[in-house]
């Protein structure tokens, strides 16, 4: 199977990886509500965060991974911070919300990521992803339609999620530039197991052995579903591949109709379709810039003429 999928183009590559990790994750999260019923969000988070230690304990004790050795650990602190807020915000949203509505919301991610860009990074963003990211907040609006009193606390919660999301993505950024993506995974998973304990044991409850089957599978599914949507954009371009992440709208429209009943209204379709187009042209845009930039890196300066000869023309 590997060998076959290695034999396509780099980009369809690309896409089925994409897609299977957008369908497992919509199962994540469908594993995220049905264990809701018995435990609190914070402490479903916490059984992810162990579980991913243990999954990563044969590195650590091997020494592929020295997590005590790292010099940048202030910065794997902030960067857990906002990491674990965003993961008990998500799985707080999927237990509020429809799937489909949770799913649609999180595809404001890359709006709150131009904000992080230019007011905190600093980053100097053009009127046209500026233009792009109010319609796209436009987008959410139609989503969650404050004015006919239909803001639910759990769309709230789902936007607050992206926010933090779009920090942690920041973060894991400027860390990168010395750590290894193995290292930043195992610095999250033993700082966010800290830092989620005491809450988790404050609102202790023991679940079922469904539930625990389901945390399993939580922790299981979460670390396939990054191992694949890893795996997506080291096969393919990122403005080719991304588009096909979108497609967890239409897995999450049917596992909430298959297991709860669910249909979203039109607004939600609606109000997805225009955030995405917003999330899809910020996209194509940072593509092109960096393609501007990397041709002007190549290209040769400009040679002068030796000393005492006029320049041509």
């Amino acid at each position: 199977m590997h060998d076959w999928l290695r034999r396509l183009p780099p980009n369809v590559q690309g896409a089925l990886w994409l897609v299977a990790g957008g369908f497992i994750f919509t199962s994540t999260s469908a594993m995220i509500r049905l264990l809701s019923t018995q435990i609190e969000s914070v402490q479903t988070a916490f059984f992810r965060a162990v579980i991913s230690v243990i999954l990563l304990l044969p590195m650590m004790l091997t020494g592929r991974v020295r997590p005590w050795h790292s010099k940048r650990i202030a910065g794997h602190f902030w960067r857990t911070l906002m990491g674990t807020t965003s993961m008990v915000l998500g799985f707080y949203a999927v237990s509020l919300l429809p799937l489909a509505d949770a799913t649609a919301i999180s595809f404001s991610q890359p709006l709150f990521s131009v904000l992080v860009a230019a007011l905190i990074a600093g980053e100097k963003v053009r009127w046209r992803r500026w233009s792009a990211t109010v319609v796209g907040f436009v987008g959410v609006l139609i989503m969650v339609r404050p004015g006919e009193g239909s803001l639910q606390f759990g769309a709230l919660i789902a936007l607050a999620n992206a926010a933090t999301v779009s920090l942690s993505i920041l973060l894991v950024k400027r860390l990168s530039d010395s750590e290894t993506p193995l290292m930043i995974l195992t610095q999250f998973a033993i700082f966010s197991t800290l830092l989620l304990a005491p809450p988790a044991i404050w609102v202790w409850r023991w679940p079922d052995l469904w539930g625990w089957v389901l945390a399993v599978g939580i922790a299981l599914s979460a670390t396939v579903g990054q191992y694949f949507w890893v795996q997506a954009f080291k096969a393919g371009e990122m403005s080719a591949v991304a588009p096909f992440e979108y497609l967890r709208l239409p897995f999450a429209v049917f596992v909430g109709w298959l297991i709860w009943g669910e249909t979203p209204v039109v607004w939600t379709y609606v109000g997805a379709a225009i955030v995405i187009a917003s999330a899809l042209y910020i996209a194509h845009r940072e593509a092109e810039l960096a393609r501007q930039r990397r041709r002007a890196a190549a290209s040769p300066p400009p040679t002068s003429p030796p000393p005492g000869k006029p320049p041509a023309g």
